[in-house]
């Protein structure tokens, strides 16, 4: 199998709709991990940098931020900025949480393409790492409901989430198969310094590996960019031929490289090259 790189800058852009703010705070990651994207306080500010990034020949715009408590992305004073985007010509993602029905029909309407979701199968997990009073059949729900409105969904799966027990992605696997998803990203859990879980483990690669090895008999599998650094060497190496992408790869492995975000569709693969 050959492996592309996918490294999402010069022609993908990622932003947060709620700056560095993230109401949800959760353990595993105090929103620490929005700090990397670019800050916007307005739908009119989304507006203007989106024609400012169309204009530095950028094509596609993750639209991400903080999760309210609920789980789910504010996303509605946005919807009509993410659709004049839409209008502007980009390719939209967004990291939608877990949406309920009226948000999946509104980021419908309001041009987005695909959605990266995080899927957790596991309620202790949920409870333990994202502080959530949710279970996994809303986190499926979700992904029924963006699907029922033509956004094509991603699931992103963490291997080593503190609460995680037995072979859950044997679940993730079944639900991915059940869905028809096309893709499917695998991310590794990092212990984050200054966040509740900052002494948790992290995977060990070789359950990484089996994690990707049982997806792919369902969907395309991509090793996804969340993944401790100190482990990348070693796992990027595990992973290629494995795995048909790898977002941000470590440089020893010299992969022909995609400026875009490693759950874009295949059709869409060399616009980004």
């Amino acid at each position: 199998m050959r492996t592309l790189g996918f490294v999402p800058n010069g022609r993908f852009a990622e932003v947060s709709i709620t700056g560095a703010s993230c109401p949800l705070n959760c353990p595993m990651c105090g929103g620490r991990w929005l700090r990397g994207m670019i800050p916007v306080a307005s739908p009119q500010e989304l507006v203007k940098l989106g024609s400012h990034l169309r204009r530095k020949g950028v094509r596609g715009i993750l639209i991400s931020g903080g999760l309210g408590t609920d789980g789910k992305l504010p996303v509605r004073p946005f919807a009509w900025a993410i659709g004049e985007l839409k209008r502007m010509g980009f390719f939209i993602s967004a990291h939608t949480g877990v949406v309920g029905r009226e948000e999946a029909e509104m980021l419908s309407t309001a041009g987005v393409d695909l959605a990266d979701y995080e899927l957790i199968m596991d309620e202790e997990a949920i409870r333990t790492s994202k502080g959530l009073n949710l279970s996994p059949d809303d986190f499926v729900r979700g992904m029924e409901l963006l699907m029922n409105n033509s956004i094509e969904v991603v699931p992103h799966v963490t291997v080593g989430l503190p609460g995680s027990r037995g072979r859950w992605f044997s679940d993730v696997e079944d639900i991915i198969r059940e869905l028809g998803i096309r893709r499917s990203v695998v991310l590794a859990f990092i212990p984050t310094p200054g966040t509740p879980l900052s002494r948790e483990k992290p995977p060990d690669p070789q359950l990484i590996i089996e994690v990707i090895r049982t997806i792919s008999r369902s969907s395309e599998v991509s090793l996804g960019c969340m993944r401790p650094p100190w482990m990348k060497a070693e796992l990027d190496r595990m992973a290629e031929g494995i795995v048909d992408r790898i977002a941000n790869p470590h440089p020893s492995l010299e992969l022909e490289i995609v400026r875009a975000c490693c759950s874009i569709p295949d059709e869409l693969v060399e616009e980004f090259i």
